[in-house]
């Protein structure tokens, strides 16, 4: 069976996103990038709901805001925060992709709702790793998701843990350019830091409650 690592957050999107691959055959486990404390807990303990109502065994979090969000606030250029950090959630995926022998990764994404997803950003935020990624939800309409979100029933616990990131620019780059954002990562130590988030992340077994 094939087998996928899904990027699942308590949004709307990639709860639906991971549902659609079940639904075609595919066996999918999580990962959940915490930004704790630049945002509250809710998203966390939310995400970890979705998974277990949509019967997802295994569920991985990572401690990204301790770990990448605020070293990139500390360092990086604030317009292209979210590429930045698109691209160290997809480095520390595919890691964990490997280790639980994922052919793929998944995604929510949703072209053009927000900033980091332009065809521009994430061409570049793809380019960090190379394993496949796949985007069910690429060209759906919002209402679309969130109709499929109500009807399995992920759509209430989203809206229920709405929370933003704190770390997101006021102006964040819309085209970015590959040369300019790994100038960017020359001033973090890109890979300690994906060590350092592999290593601690917390892995919850949820397949005895599924």
């Amino acid at each position: 069976m094939t087998r996928v690592l899904a990027l699942i957050s308590a949004g709307i999107d990639s709860p639906v996103a991971a549902w659609k691959m079940k639904q075609l055959g595919l066996e999918v486990i999580g990962i959940h990038f915490s930004n704790e404390p630049l945002a509250f807990s809710s998203p966390r303990e939310k995400t970890i709901e979705i998974c277990r109502h949509l019967h997802i065994p295994k569920l991985y979090i990572v401690k990204h805001g301790v770990l990448v969000q605020a070293e990139l606030m500390r360092k990086c250029d604030n317009k292209m925060r979210c590429v930045l950090c698109r691209r160290m959630m997809l480095r520390v995926s595919e890691q964990i992709a490997k280790k639980e022998n994922c052919d793929f990764l998944l995604t929510g994404e949703n072209l053009g709702q927000v900033a980091s997803q332009t065809l521009e950003n994430m061409t570049v935020a793809a380019s960090a790793v190379k394993i496949p990624i796949l985007r069910p939800l690429l060209c759906n309409d919002k209402q679309e998701i969130v109709d499929v979100g109500k009807k399995i029933g992920t759509y209430q616990l989203s809206v229920e843990a709405a929370s933003c990131c704190n770390a997101v620019p006021k102006m964040p780059v819309t085209k970015a350019h590959l040369a300019r954002i790994e100038n960017e990562e020359s001033k973090i130590d890109v890979d300690n830091i994906v060590k350092e988030a592999i290593a601690t992340a917390q892995v919850m077994d949820l397949e005895d409650e599924v």
